[in-house]
């Protein structure tokens, strides 16, 4: 680690050392620590400017290459409020979004293996109703479910999460107790086969789907296409939450996401939003039909207004429904996905009852890995 000299001209002497090593084959610690101690001398001396994006652009590219994408995405997110217009930066966020598709979603899919004539999933359930035995989710099965949902909540600019072994566990007991009865419910009857407390406490708190494996569950919840107050998807976005559990069976997903237990800055989602789709390059497979924004303000007569390349969009708005994490509005716009192509720019404003505005752009990006 660098270590500037107690001189006088500080100022002076940092931007020699920046001048000397911005070249040099640094680690990513080392090109941070220098960001950090140079964007104090970008606020008071303009010409530094220069040096210091020279050794951001090395800093992101590093991070994408090493596969740390969430710490890219969270100085990008920084960096575009002090400058969206910087051409290399968005060259670098539309890079980073594709890389971030990917490994933390394409790659946490469970693939279909084929097997001579046969094809079939890389996981299936090993457990069995008859014997109320709830079989498991391995871990590595465990660890695509949780960078899933981890995309999807960076992306949207809340904090990841972590499913919990022992939350993992109580999820896979419920998940037993509903594949047993043949049904999804949040308060488990004890007269149910395979019923435990530790399965009823987990279906109370859990987001609940059915027929289909649990990666595709956790883009399910984010659809979340038939709820009107999108529910599942403020859950999945809830930026106090932190501690999670999953579990599968053959046919039905238990999704533990109603989780209250990250220190919370209030102020912060008092004027920061949380939305879907989010402000940014997005690939438009996530432009899913209903839309929301979710702020901790009051949202009664705010007004929405939507523009794809400067041309308006209509919509149709749902009715506020609270008590599903933050106070949400949730609209669908009349867009037609399959003619949006990259580099199409869609404008959403929307102004609250105090007057106060806020704005962002969804940039379009397709992607095939």
């Amino acid at each position: 680690m660098y270590r500037l000299p107690e001189i006088k001209g500080i100022v002076g002497a940092k931007k020699k050392i920046i001048n000397e090593i911005i070249v040099k084959d640094l680690s990513p610690r080392d090109r941070y620590e220098i960001n950090k101690l140079f964007a104090n001398i970008n606020s008071i001396d303009p010409a530094s400017k220069t040096i210091y994006k020279a050794n951001l652009y090395i800093l992101l590219n590093s991070y994408i290459e090493n596969g740390n994408l969430i710490k890219a995405q969270q100085i990008l997110a920084i960096e575009k409020k002090k400058d969206a217009y910087d051409k290399k930066l968005n060259e670098i966020e539309l890079k980073l979004n594709k890389e971030n598709f990917r490994k933390n979603y394409y790659e946490t899919r469970i693939a279909i293996i084929e097997n001579g004539n046969k094809k079939i999933p890389e996981w299936e359930w090993n457990g069995n109703t008859k014997n109320c035995y709830k079989g498991d989710l391995p871990p590595y099965i465990i660890q695509k479910i949780e960078d899933r949902i981890n995309f999807f909540r960076v992306n949207a600019g809340v904090p990841p999460i972590y499913l919990d072994s022992q939350l993992n566990d109580w999820c896979q007991r419920a998940a037993l107790a509903m594949e047993s009865n043949n049904r999804l419910m949040h308060e488990l009857p004890k007269n149910w086969t395979c019923y435990s407390p530790e399965a009823s406490e987990a279906a109370l708190y859990s987001l609940l789907t059915q027929n289909i494996n649990p990666s595709i569950a956790i883009t399910s919840f984010m659809d979340d296409f038939k709820n009107p107050s999108l529910g599942n998807r403020r859950w999945m976005l809830y930026p106090f939450s932190m501690v999670w559990g999953v579990g599968s069976t053959k046919s039905k997903c238990v999704l533990w996401a109603l989780d209250d237990s990250r220190i919370k800055d209030t102020l912060l989602y008092k004027t920061s939003f949380v939305a879907w789709p989010y402000d940014g390059y997005i690939h438009k497979m996530f432009l899913f039909k209903k839309w929301s924004f979710s702020i901790n303000q009051n949202l009664s007569d705010a007004k929405i207004t939507m523009m794809i390349n400067k041309s308006p969009i209509s919509f149709t708005a749902e009715k506020l429904i609270d008590g599903y994490g933050l106070p949400t509005l949730v609209w669908t716009p009349s867009i037609d996905i399959s003619k949006l192509k990259e580099g199409d720019n869609i404008n959403v404003s929307i102004k609250l009852k105090n007057n106060k505005v806020y704005t962002y752009n969804v940039k379009i990006f397709e992607y095939s890995p």
